[in-house]
Order: C-alpha cells, then sequence, then structure tokens
C-alpha cells in the first residue's frame, strides 16, 4: 500500500506539471493562423499611387484575409513600410467581418518609390507589398555641390562645371527650376540660365576672361537665394613630367601678373621652386593634376625650377616669368 501511494502522489505531480505546462501564460504569443488562411490585395487596393513626401496618400491600402476561401474576421494584422517617417493609419488593426483590414499610407521624407507590406506568417500570399510614387515637396533651397577654388587660364573654360542643387525641405532634388548665373566680380563669361535636372542639379561652365585676377560668379534662384563661386584666371603655365611649358612667360602689366601652374594628370612628383624669393614654393612634389596660384606684385624676372628634376639657374625643368 504505501508503494501504491508514493507512485500516485508521483503520478498527480507529474500531472500538475503536465496541465499547468498546457495551460500556457495567458500573456504569451497568440497561436498561428489557421492553416487554410490567405491573405492579398482587396478591390480596389490602394496600390500604385501617387503623392508628395510625408503627405497621405488619398486611398486607402486594402487587404482580404481568407480561411479556405470564406472571409476570416479577427486576425491580427500590422502595416509597416521603407522610408524614413513613413506612417500608417491605423499602424494595426484587425480584420472586419469581410476579411478586410485597411490603413491610410502617409509616404517617407525620401522622393522615389517606397513600399508598404503586411507580413501575415503562416497565410499563404504573404508578404503583400504595395508600392508608390513619392514626389519631392516645394522647392525651399538652393546649395553648392561642386565648382568653387577652381582656377585656369585666361581664355580657357574651367576644368570642372559649376554645380548647385535645388531641394525641397527634406533634401529631395527638384527638377525643372531655373538657376540665373551672373558674373559678379572679376573677367568671365557664364550662360544666364541652365535648369535643374531630375537629380535638382543645375550646373554652368565658366570661361575665364583675358584679365588675370579673382573672379566670382553668383548662381542665384527666384525667392530661394544665391550661391557665390569663387574662382581665379591666371596665365597658365602647364607642369608637364620634367618640363614647364611655356618655360618663358612675359606679363605685360602688374595688373595683370596671376600665373596659374597646372599639373596635367600624368605628371609625377614635382613642384615649383624660387631661384630666388618668388614664387613662393608651392609645396612639396606632387603628383597631377595639380594647380598652384601665384601674384606677383613687382616688375622683375622671376627664375623657378621643380626641386626634383631641375636646378636654379635654369637647370633642367626650369622656368621663367618676366613682369614688365
Amino acid at each position: 500500500m504505501r508503494q501504491r501511494t508514493g507512485l500516485t502522489s508521483v503520478l498527480a505531480v507529474a500531472l500538475g506539471l503536465l496541465v499547468a505546462a498546457c495551460g500556457g501564460d495567458p500573456k504569451g504569443p497568440p497561436p498561428p493562423p489557421p492553416s487554410g488562411l490567405s491573405v492579398s490585395k482587396a478591390v480596389p487596393t490602394g496600390d500604385g499611387q501617387t503623392g508628395l513626401v510625408q503627405t497621405a496618400l488619398a486611398n486607402a491600402l486594402r487587404i482580404v484575409v481568407l480561411n479556405d476561401g470564406n472571409a476570416e474576421a479577427g486576425v491580427a494584422v500590422n502595416w509597416s513600410g521603407s522610408g524614413t517617417a513613413a506612417g500608417f493609419n491605423p499602424a494595426a488593426g484587425t480584420t472586419d467581418a469581410n476579411g478586410i483590414a485597411s490603413t491610410t499610407w502617409t509616404l517617407p521624407q525620401e522622393a522615389g518609390t517606397p513600399t508598404a507590406q503586411v507580413d501575415l506568417s503562416g497565410a499563404s500570399g504573404s508578404p503583400v507589398v504595395f508600392s508608390a510614387t513619392a514626389r519631392p515637396g516645394a522647392a525651399t533651397g538652393v546649395a553648392l555641390v561642386s565648382g568653387t577654388g577652381q582656377a585656369g587660364g585666361v581664355g580657357l573654360p574651367a576644368d570642372d562645371p559649376m554645380v548647385v542643387v535645388v531641394t525641397d525641405q527634406y533634401g529631395n532634388g527638384i527638377s525643372g527650376v531655373d538657376v540665373t548665373w551672373a558674373v559678379t566680380q572679376g573677367f568671365a563669361s557664364v550662360p544666364t540660365v541652365t535648369q535643374s535636372g531630375t537629380n535638382g542639379r543645375a550646373e554652368a561652365i565658366v570661361v575665364y576672361g583675358q584679365l588675370t585676377g579673382p573672379i566670382t560668379v553668383t548662381a542665384t534662384v527666384a525667392g530661394l537665394g544665391s550661391v557665390p563661386f569663387d574662382l581665379i584666371a591666371g596665365h597658365l603655365i602647364t607642369v608637364q613630367n620634367n618640363q614647364f611649358v611655356p618655360s618663358q612667360l612675359t606679363i605685360s602689366s602688374l595688373l595683370n601678373a596671376y600665373v596659374v601652374w597646372k599639373w596635367t594628370p600624368e605628371a609625377r612628383n614635382h613642384n615649383v621652386m624660387p631661384d630666388l624669393i618668388a614664387p613662393i614654393r608651392s609645396g612639396d612634389p606632387t603628383d597631377g593634376p595639380h594647380t598652384y596660384v601665384f601674384q606677383f606684385t613687382a616688375r622683375a624676372n622671376y627664375a623657378f625650377y621643380c626641386i626634383v628634376h631641375g636646378g636654379p639657374g635654369g637647370q633642367g625643368m626650369s622656368g621663367l616669368v618676366s613682369v614688365n
């Protein structure tokens, strides 16, 4: 009898543990969807709409959940999407008596083709993915991209275009905006107007005038502001491998005494070093492409050389600027 009583106690404890385990935590994960569950877009779907960034689309996104072909009510649905600050109202819900769930989609901050989706684990057809076209908002700013700080030879076009970008408040490029270009200091020519492209960028090439010195070009978008570009025009000396071209340069006026040394892309390990005090050393020998600008301020003959491939007194790779 004692042995049977002991066995009965063990079975009772085991049965209690089994019952507790089967009971589970009432706050645990929900049961999986029924095996016959399917999800798809409901007509009208709300797919393929177009709107402005950070605005709600006009038509709701809609899905339908079926169980073996019949509408399934009460299925939990969660909406998610790509991009910054995309939103859904509601972000979560349940299917109605017709198996339908819907939400209003607020597009993200980025222009492009964002996506939204419902992922119903275990259901065929999941995830259901929607797409839209998000267009930029109104233009709010113009900013410099590249092209300032260049220097080049008189009468020649600059190596690189001057580029600005027109954007909305979230940084999306705006196309079709007129950008007006004007030379506000120095001597040069630029196109009067160019338009921003699909990426919001507008560009212009400056052609340096026949006089040397600083140049300022201003790009302006009406109602948004202006962007200045600073450039320098000078007499051009090309730095090639083992030679300066031209090796002798004569400048007729101190008012026109800027010189631009421009390394070709193939030039290797060169610099500009004065025989005496001018021009100031350009720095350590370097590879092309590279640019060095110096303004002469007194009438004299100025000899220079490359410390790697030349020497003072006209040795090897050397040159002379005469300012009259």
